[in-house]
């Protein structure tokens, strides 16, 4: 889910609730052992890419996917063990310079499994093999980061903020990425699907990344910052993330040093879902 040749974070998207209902007894907002310990999750995302290379003019990039992945909680000391299954993956991104790429599970073997703390912080333990052409399009070391929302860790109020820093680097094809993004989540209050009462959280995130890698031999370079707005629900009861969504504008560049040409300016709007299966 994470196109370095293409874009920059990993992203999820939105889903429709309905209206708010009443307010509940506020717990302490902390990630702890789920009420069930398996839970499956629906991920979409979609990246459209302007790059203006010069003396050729823009050129779009476009990339999609979509992914069941199943996951397993355990409690372990200091937070939760996850281990993520990759059931199903489709994703593709085209290239006007190249042949298209395209995923499916059968790319992915092995299991992500990574740790987060009461807070949503991650630690990546083991990491899938992935076939090295579609690497970068999979980007499961990113979801040990950015798949679940930090929590404040104690009880918030509706119309109440906390703010989380969220920063990592991880290895991304033949190279390496670096992320750093200030989010700030906002409890809206309660809102009622399907009978079941969640929180509704705002957020809104500053972000940027700088990656570089070696592509046949020649250094590439590329930097993004830009902002992205999301909502999350949260089910108190079962301890779960329910719905993450984010619609994400960024700019920045790629340069090729050897090329001896300037940095080419690049952008990017993203949006995608992260939907609990079965509610």
């Amino acid at each position: 889910m994470r196109y370095f040749a293409a874009t920059a974070l990993f992203l999820f998207g939105l889903a429709a609730c309905s209206g708010p209902g009443s307010v509940s007894p506020r717990k302490a907002l902390v990630y702890e052992m789920p009420g069930t310990p398996s839970a499956t999750y629906v991920m979409e995302s979609s990246q459209d890419i302007s790059v203006d290379i010069p003396g050729m003019g823009p050129m779009d990039i476009q990339g999609s996917s979509e992914a069941t992945l199943a996951m397993v909680f355990t409690q372990v000391e200091g937070g939760l063990e996850i281990t993520a299954t990759f059931e199903k993956l489709t994703a593709s991104m085209n290239n006007p310079m190249a042949a298209p790429i395209t995923a499916t599970e059968s790319d992915v073997t092995g299991d992500l499994v990574f740790t987060i703390d009461a807070f949503g912080a991650g630690t990546v333990v083991s990491t899938p093999e992935v076939n090295e052409a579609v690497e970068q399009m999979v980007g499961a070391a990113g979801l040990a980061h950015e798949f679940f929302p930090r929590l404040p860790g104690g009880v918030v109020d509706p119309g109440e903020s906390w703010t989380d820093t969220i920063r990592y680097e991880i290895q991304v094809g033949t190279g390496e990425a670096a992320s750093k993004s200030v989010v700030t989540y906002t409890l809206v209050g309660d809102t009622v699907v399907d009978g079941v009462s969640l929180l509704h959280i705002t957020y809104v995130s500053d972000g940027e990344v700088v990656a570089n890698a070696s592509q046949a031999g020649t250094e590439v370079i590329q930097e993004f910052s830009g902002t992205t707005d999301g909502i999350f629900l949260w089910d108190p009861a079962r301890n779960l993330l329910v719905v993450n969504e984010t619609d994400s504008e960024m700019d920045g560049s790629t340069e090729v040093p050897a090329s001896g040409m300037p940095p080419f300016p690049m952008v990017v709007s993203a949006k995608g879902s992260v939907r609990l299966q079965g509610g």
